[in-house]
């Protein structure tokens, strides 16, 4: 009977044992799966900030697009002005050149007129 004692002690020091690591080891985890919580908390806050400010970089872009396309448009009517402006010119620049010409042959006929009379 005491050999039959010293076994059934000796398993429940060993259950003893066994118990006291499985305890430990729930604790480690217990921390680590707090620690984790921490991290996934963090991890979502830095998620909701960041969609926050995606949010508003879609909007500056949005913002950005409008008014380039305002631009080009200006761009688009300066150039057709200048493009106008610019056949302008080349028309009062053809009625000079006639009117330098006519000017021209004005003057040769005055002045050889007068050379002649």
């Amino acid at each position: 009977m005491t050999e039959r004692l010293d076994r059934i002690e000796a398993l429940v020091e060993a259950n003893a044992a066994t118990i006291a690591r499985n305890a430990a080891a729930i604790a480690e985890n217990t921390a680590n799966i707090d620690r984790n919580t921490a991290n996934i908390d963090r991890n979502a806050a830095e998620i909701s900030r960041l969609q926050a400010s995606f949010a508003e970089e879609r909007a500056a872009i949005a913002e950005l697009r409008a008014t380039v396309n305002s631009l080009v448009q200006v761009v688009e009517i300066h150039q057709h002005n200048f493009e106008v402006s610019q056949r302008n010119f080349e028309a009062i620049m053809t009625e000079i050149q006639g009117l330098r010409t006519e000017s021209q042959r004005l003057l040769e006929h005055l002045f050889g007129r007068g050379e002649n009379s």
